[in-house]
């Protein structure tokens, strides 16, 4: 009984040692012959059996054009969110000078304390190139701009922003003196590209809002690098010939520093240019950044003729 199991076990094992010996012959005779084959077929005769070409590599699209949020989806990007909450700080700003009292009161408020030590840390441990690599993500947008106005009762306060002037006086003026008592189209820039995407939200409605009484556009050139300040403030007077002159008093210059106002107006990307509806009562009332899509372009402007339309009744 011994002696046949012990026979069984040698022949199953010498099928094995011959089966892998005629797989291994097989696959070296079917290598060379095929090559052999293809080397004795004429240059321009099709084979029977042929690879498809490989698809052309499609060119990558440059972060900084403008782009919808449809033909990022197809590149297989998640589709951006609405703006979610309201933007802006609690309190009502003010341009006035704080007394010693005030500010020694600031300086040992718990609240702020903690608010401006959050917003450094965040600031602090951001990569160098962070806001160039989320260019990468819909162009910089984090979010798409609402088609209808933010509620009064919940909108938040347009921070104090305090700057100088891009007309000859060069004057000194605050956001916190200027835009209570008129419906305000905000653009925040920092560079041609924010430039390029602040336009391209306001030009519709600036176009058929301009002449309004109620109505002014405000522009903001933030600069926090201060050797890109000095450079900027060189070339004052060729962006003077840019600007038209009616827009130069509204235009501001400044390099305050805004690590805690940036989280609260949503200032994500030194990269990208921001627009902020800013109602009568100086409070954010719509909101967009990036560049400007057909419906958020068609939102700001009714949004804008609405508030515009209350501020003549008398309602806002």
């Amino acid at each position: 009984m011994h002696r046949s199991s012990h026979v069984f076990n040698s022949l199953r094992q010498s099928v094995r040692t011959l089966e892998w010996q005629s797989q291994r012959s097989a696959c070296a005779v079917a290598g060379p012959s095929r090559t052999a084959n293809l080397a004795t077929i004429p240059e321009g005769t099709a084979t029977s059996k042929t690879e498809p070409p490989k698809p052309a590599r499609e060119p990558l699209t440059s972060s900084y054009a403008p782009q919808s949020s449809s033909e990022f989806a197809e590149q297989g990007q998640k589709p951006l969110p609405f703006l979610s909450a309201p933007l802006g700080v609690s309190k009502q700003p003010s341009s006035k000078k704080l007394t010693w009292t005030e500010k020694r009161e600031r300086q040992f408020d718990n609240d702020l304390r903690l608010e401006r030590r959050k917003a450094i840390v965040k600031e602090a441990t951001r990569g160098y190139f962070h806001d160039v690599h989320a260019m990468r993500s819909h162009g910089g947008k984090t979010w798409i701009a609402p088609s209808t106005l933010i509620r009064q009762d919940r909108a938040l306060y347009f921070p104090a922003i305090s700057g100088t002037c891009l007309s000859e006086t060069k004057a000194k003026r605050n956001t916190a003196d200027f835009l209570p008592g008129k419906v305000s189209i905000v653009a925040i820039l920092t560079s041609q590209v924010s430039e390029a995407h602040v336009k391209s939200f306001y030009e519709q409605a600036h176009s058929m809002y301009r002449d309004d009484p109620n109505y002014q556009l405000v522009q903001i050139n933030l600069q926090e690098n201060v050797l890109k300040a000095a450079l900027v403030s060189l070339f004052q007077s060729s962006l003077r010939k840019q600007v038209p002159e009616a827009l130069q008093s509204t235009y501001l210059f400044t390099t305050q520093d805004l690590t805690v106002e940036k989280e609260a107006i949503a200032l994500h990307n030194k990269h990208v240019g921001y627009v902020y509806l800013v109602g009568s009562d100086g409070k954010i009332r719509w909101a967009g950044g990036g560049y400007a899509e057909h419906r958020e372009q068609q939102g700001l402007v009714a949004c804008t003729g609405v508030l515009l339309s209350r501020m003549a009744e008398g309602k806002a």
